[in-house]
């Protein structure tokens, strides 16, 4: 019987949701901790749940402990034993790690803004910085539902970040039709549907 994985991270979507995406995908018996206090958080599990670095999110798996969610997904990948989600091939791992390295100098400039209660006066300038990386992004993609034609970790990414585009700025969500197109191709996937449905 698969050992129960314990995955932790702050009640909202944010740099967790990747993560739970790929416990769902991979059909892992796991249970989503949820934080919603920061007492819960600050006072009692990250000083007591014995991590080297303690940080959200976090993994639990049997007597491992990990933090950093970059870790934890390719970990989670390579425990399921579906590395092609890591490219099929020496070229396509490094052409995941390429989308995702773009794809994070994109979030990087966006995510500020949803914590900012002065957003409306900063998206345009943050709208101007992502414009040419989503030029890129959606060259690359073209045709394509899936990045490098199959289903990849950078179209984990991808997915759920088109969500906070569309949020904060829909008429961009609106130009670059790939984000549209790999978020319904990635939560039509059955794992993913039944996931977002529970």
């Amino acid at each position: 019987m698969d050992q129960k994985i314990k995955y932790g991270y702050w009640g909202v979507r944010g740099a967790g949701q990747v993560g739970r995406l790929l416990l769902a995908y991979t059909g892992a018996t796991w249970e989503n901790v949820k934080y919603t206090t920061r007492e819960d958080w600050f006072d009692k599990d990250k000083k007591g749940l014995g991590f080297q670095f303690p940080n959200l999110p976090y993994l639990i798996d049997g007597d491992f402990k990990l933090t950093e969610s970059r870790a934890i997904n390719s970990y989670i990948i390579k425990r399921s034993g579906k590395t092609e989600l890591l490219g099929k091939n020496l070229k396509d791992e490094a052409r995941v790690e390429c989308l995702i390295g773009v794809f994070t100098d994109v979030r990087t400039a966006l995510m500020p803004l949803v914590f900012d209660p002065e957003w409306k006066n900063k998206i345009n300038d943050a709208v101007a910085k992502i414009t040419p990386k989503l030029d890129e992004l959606s060259k690359f993609y073209g045709d394509h539902e899936f990045s490098l034609g199959y289903l990849t970790l950078a179209d984990f990414y991808i997915s759920e970040f088109s969500h906070y585009v569309e949020n904060i700025a829909p008429e961009v969500y609106a130009k670059y039709s790939f984000l549209k197109k790999t978020r319904n191709a990635f939560e039509a996937l059955p794992e993913i549907k039944k996931y977002y449905a529970e």
